[in-house]
């Protein structure tokens, strides 16, 4: 099927003085632009739309405005629009509409709109590379992340860059508390990098960052110097007790002194290998395309512990959810040689690497999670880390979200996988 495609760029910078989330400080610069890219994709019968945004997370009554406004300009509708987030800290929340001078959703939606307008002929097509050494477990230091990174690369029917999405899962918070600039983090730089280097629309997805911080040089040097180290929610620690009194003690959450130097050192090796990957791209100008939407149960099964109380803080961050989960937007969508899944909240890196291998044994060659998508509940972890317990995994106790929420999700996603399956045997 002959493939068009259509890219679209929108400005959502909020306005000096907004509350950055979770540290809580105030903005007094702009570092560099928050963006919204999207990517347009169109089989002739089927049409997908990525759209990568530079916030924290999009809440659910967002991702609603925002289709609500694309559905009154153009033939777009709810189950072919994946918006999905980079996940910076470093800008702020949409708890608070009014650190934008504009309308966020409208300016969202103009990107969307932008890209299907602009649609033409295409070729694309898709591989993996790996970024080995620039992330890092933060619950078990020895455990493994996902070194993955997938590109999508759309051409020009005359050889011209059209778009990359690039894909890797890590928390864009190599900005921590001490930061009061606007930015979108490694993620902004990565975007801007390939942007540079390309003159194509670049977005970034994130994969299973729930789990998983950045190796800054600094994390590099505090974990080299053997001093004791603790993870997030004190989980374990290297180097001798998890003792936050003892004098040379330090934990892996402590980002007070990021700098954008740091965030563009990692961007840095994440471009090289985005391009690496995407000069061996092979291309083809025919492509399908499906999207899907699944509602997933989220609720508590009969044999679970009731929710825990819901503390004031984190009633205030997802008051949408606090009074209890129901069903959860789940989207499945395949360009080509990619399908992605897409979760609304923070999956682990453990669940990303599942989803990959089951989709690769299917017949899939490029599948990609990508969390932040289409809403969000919060940390939405396997089942198996609810027994180990840490901060993570307070989240989904006390919103009331199912330990088995991410089985669910899997029973639900197989049968379209199977559905759509390239060269069923």
């Amino acid at each position: 099927m002959t493939i068009l495609a259509g890219t679209g760029r929108a400005i959502i910078t909020p306005r000096i003085g907004s509350v950055l989330v979770d540290y809580m400080e105030t903005s007094t610069s702009v570092h560099d632009d928050l963006m919204a890219r999207a990517l347009v994709i169109d089989d002739g019968q089927a049409a997908v739309c990525l759209c990568s945004v530079e916030l924290l997370w999009l809440r659910l009554p967002d991702i609603a405005r925002i289709r609500s406004a694309v559905a009154a300009r153009c033939s777009l509708k709810p189950h072919q629009l994946m918006i999905f987030c980079t996940h910076t800290h470093s800008g702020p929340s949409t708890r608070s509409l009014d650190s934008w001078e504009f309308s966020l959703h409208d300016r969202i939606a103009d990107a969307i709109v932008q890209a299907y307008e602009t649609r033409q002929p295409a070729r694309l097509g898709a591989a993996f590379g790996q970024l080995l050494g620039y992330n890092i477990n933060r619950r078990w230091l020895n455990r493994p992340t996902d070194p993955s990174v997938g590109v999508l690369r759309i051409d020009q029917i005359d050889g011209a860059p059209l778009a990359v999405l690039m894909h890797y899962g890590c928390h864009a918070v190599v900005m921590g508390g001490g930061n009061q600039a606007i930015s979108g983090d490694f993620p902004g730089y990565a975007s801007r990098q390939l942007e540079a280097a390309l003159g194509a629309t670049a977005l970034y997805a994130q994969g299973g960052a729930g789990d998983v911080n950045p190796i800054t040089e600094t994390v590099r040097q505090r974990l080299a110097a053997g001093h004791p180290v603790g993870t997030i929610g004190h989980l374990t620690s290297f180097y001798g007790p998890d003792d936050p009194a003892h004098p040379e003690y330090w934990n892996i959450e402590d980002r007070f002194d990021g700098s954008f130097f740091e965030a563009e050192t990692i961007a840095r090796a994440l471009t090289d290998e985005a391009l690496r990957v995407w000069r061996r791209i092979e291309l083809s100008d025919t492509a399908r395309v499906f999207s899907e939407q699944l509602m997933v149960d989220g609720s508590l099964a009969e044999d679970e512990p009731p929710a825990e109380t819901v503390l004031p803080h984190y009633t205030a961050i997802l008051p949408e959810i606090a009074a209890g989960i129901c069903a959860m937007e789940i989207m499945v969508a395949g360009v080509g040689p990619v399908v992605f899944e897409g979760q609304p909240g923070e999956a682990f890196s453990e669940t990303a690497i599942a989803f990959r291998s089951a989709a690769q044994r299917m017949g899939y060659p490029c599948p990609m999670l990508i969390s932040y998508a289409n809403g969000t509940y919060g940390y939405l972890p396997p089942a198996s880390a609810f027994d180990e317990g840490g901060y993570e995994v307070t989240w989904p106790r006390q919103y009331g979200i199912s330990r088995y929420l991410q089985n669910r999700i899997w029973q639900s996603v197989e049968p379209v996988l199977a559905r759509y399956r390239p060269n069923p045997r």
